[in-house]
């Protein structure tokens, strides 16, 4: 009896080595077989042209300084004493050139912030600079 034991037990340990090989050699297989796949579509792709990208239309400086404008111009109506509204739109009037838009809300930022040297300064400096345009 104890013959056909063992002989069952090593019948069925060789059973489930095949079945190990076999289940490891489709694992083996379908993992080759994706990345095979994978880098075959990859090599495709980088020998097809180029493809066309599309432009995006520019948008000017002078537009998107105007955008700016707009912005700090809608929170200062919600916000009249927003010192980052006000310090944004000197710097985008500046910017512009628009040194007489620029005075407005200069005037206001030393008003608020007497003790600013830096504002006083600034709004002395885009004064004097007008000066000379408005002579002409």
């Amino acid at each position: 009896m104890q013959g056909t034991e063992k002989e069952y037990i090593e019948a069925r340990q060789q059973r489930s080595k095949v079945l190990r090989k076999i289940m490891s050699l489709v694992g083996g297989v379908s993992f080759g077989g994706t990345a095979l796949f994978g880098m075959a579509n990859m090599f495709k792709a980088a020998l097809e042209e180029p493809q066309q990208v599309e432009t995006v239309a520019v948008v000017s400086v002078e537009e998107q300084l105007q955008k700016r404008v707009q912005g700090y111009e809608s929170v200062l109506k919600r916000e009249p004493n927003n010192i980052t509204a006000l310090e944004g739109l000197v710097r985008v009037r500046l910017e512009m050139g628009d040194k007489q838009g620029a005075i407005a809300p200069l005037e206001k930022l030393v008003g608020l912030y007497p003790e600013r040297e830096d504002y006083n300064m600034v709004l002395e400096q885009v004064k004097q600079q007008i000066k000379p345009e408005v002579e002409k």
